[in-house]
């Protein structure tokens, strides 16, 4: 398959009228390409339009390695180190499918290992012993990226026997940079190339095109298990499948595929099959995101058309590239998966978790999404009998995942109701899903952290603190646990995390359950969470909407010593149907401009009787200035 890069600069718009740009034969590095100017009876596929003639190079990509290329043809559009060596991580899994689905005959089972549940981040929810259909086990494999699935099969055919298939199909496929130690991707001598992934997603999308089917699919639900779809990519317009990984050796990385309208619909060569090939990303999201504006702004399949930027912004509708000046959030309440919601899922929603979130597609317009989860996710631990005790199928990550929720504070007074392990187990479930936390860590340094994301330039910060115990639960040097509000350098640990990012967010589990007033306890501790360096303050714990308010402190003159804080945002998620208050809640919706100003919108999301987000009451947009 003959692969070639392109590229061109842009000229002035009279001339493009009149020109077409000549194929640049294969070249490593996107950034190094140069344009040459042909005849214009010369037929072509690809061209490349720059609008902006001081541009160079290719979009803003933090991948080591990337490599964008249309799947009918082979041609490669963009390209950086495309056959420099990385760590595969999970991506692992779509040769492990492949092989699967080649050997595997239809109803052949599989019977499920103490050896392969051991396999570290399981999470397919399988038990030992149990009979599953081996490609039933393609769901959990592609869906959540089940370790322990991968390990299953391998297992049933052999384990070696299997991992000389990967790789004796590798060479098959002419993938000569390719090799496979694990059929999950936990081994970092799991190791490609971006040039051999696009092969492999190549051949796969020709020849066994219902795997990556697979991967566009909400969920799959057999007779004894539900399975979600964790990617991020799952409601974008245009996603025709992929698979993502992580490890600390390999980072991020991923195969995204999409259909594009970079040509003529008068031609039907409107739409096009993309795929885009990373590894060692640092944010893999936004890297897909930069390199979809660019493939959309800049280049058409234009056949024997006219390169002219007038037909791009017609045709294409081309969005401006360049990075907004700020970051949206969608902060939402509680959410609690166990109890009644728990048995309204397996009733109404045949067990599948990510059905609660089907209506909740404007998540996936927000940067960020923030949220409080009540309890643990975890099937480890014992119940230590509380009032009310909450342990959540751990099924219910992936489903969170998929619903594009970013950063989960796990500080709130349900998290030990099944004891430390369970609490632990339930950190694991969320790194292997690639979800954020805050409120608590393996330890007291890592509690007291903040994490962060960047997104467009712009270094966010989270803190949580729980002001409603359990105490016994807290973080100390050798324990994981939370981190508390009562903490003796409270506003020493804001002030430290504040000084590592541009703004930080504090979220507080504190106050009165049912009040709709917040407390003198709350104002304390919210306001001195700004005097310390925190922008915006989000609560929860009443299961009610409370108030909210601007506030910054009497002697301050800079809008570095301001903030917005919204006391409660009520429930998200919650079996608590004995009041039309606790069967809703706030979408607070924020867009924070790098001068610290913002834009709020406070957004009513109400539950229907299955518990699950459905009506969304649209508030009105406030500006706020921090001047004085």
């Amino acid at each position: 398959m003959m692969l070639a890069v392109f590229a061109i600069f842009f000229f002035a718009s009279d001339i493009l009228h009149n020109i077409i740009y000549k194929k640049i034969l294969r070249s490593k590095d996107s950034s190094a390409l140069s344009a040459q100017i042909v005849d214009r009876e010369e037929t072509e596929k690809y061209f490349y339009v720059n609008k902006d003639s001081n541009l160079k190079g290719g979009p803003n990509i933090s991948a080591a390695a990337y490599l964008v290329g249309d799947l009918n043809t082979g041609e490669v559009i963009l390209a950086k180190n495309q056959d420099e060596k990385f760590p595969l991580a999970s991506v692992s899994k779509l040769m492990t499918a492949l092989v699967t689905k080649e050997i595997s005959k239809e109803d052949a089972l599989a019977e499920v290992s103490k050896g392969a549940l051991e396999t570290p981040g399981k999470n397919g929810g399988l038990r030992i012993g149990e009979k599953i259909k081996i490609l039933d086990l393609l769901y959990p494999l592609l869906l959540e990226s089940s370790n322990d699935a991968a390990e299953i099969i391998a297992g049933h055919f052999e384990r070696d026997t299997f991992l000389k298939k990967m790789n004796q199909e590798a060479e098959n496929l002419k993938m000569s940079l390719t090799t496979y130690e694990d059929p999950s991707g936990l081994s970092p001598n799991n190791q490609s190339t971006v040039s051999d992934m696009f092969k492999l997603v190549g051949y796969i999308n020709k020849k066994n095109p219902e795997l990556l089917e697979i991967t566009t699919k909400r969920s799959f639900s057999n007779k004894k298990h539900s399975w979600s779809n964790i990617s991020q990519f799952l409601r974008k317009e245009g996603y025709l499948g992929g698979k993502s990984g992580y490890t600390d050796e390999a980072r991020q990385t991923g195969i995204s595929l999409f259909s594009l309208p970079l040509g003529d619909q008068n031609k039907n060569t409107g739409n096009r099959p993309i795929a885009i090939t990373l590894l060692q990303s640092k944010d893999r999201y936004r890297d897909v995101e930069n390199i979809l504006k660019y493939l959309k702004k800049y280049i058409y399949y234009g056949g024997n058309l006219d390169a002219n930027t007038d037909w791009v912004a017609e045709k294409v509708g081309a969005p401006d590239i360049r990075e907004p000046d700020f970051v949206t959030f969608t902060f939402l309440g509680d959410m609690m998966l166990d109890r009644g919601v728990k048995n309204s899922v397996l009733k109404n929603f045949n067990n599948d978790y990510s059905a609660l979130f089907e209506k909740m597609e404007l998540l996936k317009d927000s940067d960020i999404v923030f949220a409080n989860l009540e309890g643990t996710a975890s099937d480890q631990g014992a119940d230590l009998r509380n009032l009310y005790s909450f342990q959540m199928d751990p099924a219910v990550v992936p489903a969170l995942a998929g619903a594009g929720i970013d950063v989960l504070s796990v500080a709130n007074n349900h998290v030990g109701d099944w004891g430390r392990m369970s609490f632990v187990d339930t950190l694991e479930n969320l790194k292997e899903n690639e979800i954020r936390y805050t409120g608590g860590g393996e330890n007291s340094v890592e509690a007291e952290m903040p994490t962060i994301l960047e997104k467009y330039g712009i270094k966010i910060g989270f803190l949580g603190f729980s002001d409603v115990g359990p105490n016994w639960m807290k973080a100390t040097e050798e324990q994981a646990g939370l981190l508390l509000a009562s903490n003796p350098r409270f506003e020493e640990i804001i002030q430290d995390a504040s000084r590592q990012v541009d703004f930080l967010v504090v979220s507080f589990h504190f106050g009165e359950e049912y009040q709709t007033k917040h407390n003198a306890r709350q104002e304390l501790l919210a306001r001195k969470a700004v005097d310390s360096g925190a922008k915006i303050v989000v609560g929860h714990h009443p299961h009610v909407v409370e108030d909210t308010e601007i506030y910054s402190r009497k002697d301050c003159t800079q809008s570095s010593c301001m903030g917005y804080i919204a006391y409660s945002l009520g429930n998200f998620i919650f079996d608590q149907s004995f009041s039309a208050e606790t069967m809703q809640g706030m979408l607070l919706n924020l867009k924070l401009n790098k001068d610290g100003n913002m834009t709020i919108k406070k957004d009513a999301i109400k539950l229907n009787k299955a518990f699950q987000p459905d009506t969304v009451i649209m508030g009105k947009k406030e500006q706020i200035e921090f001047k004085k």
